[in-house]
């Protein structure tokens, strides 16, 4: 499965404390084309609005319900455990991505 930067997808990730797994959105930041990935997980509860954002066209993304990007939370995924790519983010919420990835990751830069 070719993933691409803004991909919306539906993956199995594992639980940390106890055996199982549950399906949780996340959108694609990195794909290196090998078996893993990184992506920022997707809530539909803002806790942290400076590393957060709000998907302005989440319907378009795929989404059920008005959502937000945790880019403080990027993750190395297992390409296997994506069940399938539901969306992509529009032009104007891959801004916002490379918008908060920069205030988050690189403070030098952002304004």
């Amino acid at each position: 499965m070719n993933l691409y930067r803004g991909d919306v997808v539906l993956v199995r990730v594992a639980f940390h404390q106890v055996a199982g797994n549950k399906v949780r959105p996340a959108v694609v930041v990195l794909d290196g084309k090998d078996d893993d990935f990184v992506a920022a997980p997707i809530t539909s509860r803002a806790s942290r609005p400076k590393f957060d954002f709000s998907l302005a066209d989440w319907s378009a993304a795929g989404l059920n319900v008005p959502s937000f990007a945790r880019v403080h939370k990027l993750a190395t995924l297992h390409r296997p455990d994506v069940l399938r790519v539901i969306g992509r983010l529009s032009e104007p919420d891959l801004q916002k991505l490379d918008d908060t990835m920069c205030k988050a990751y690189c403070p030098a830069h952002s304004s």
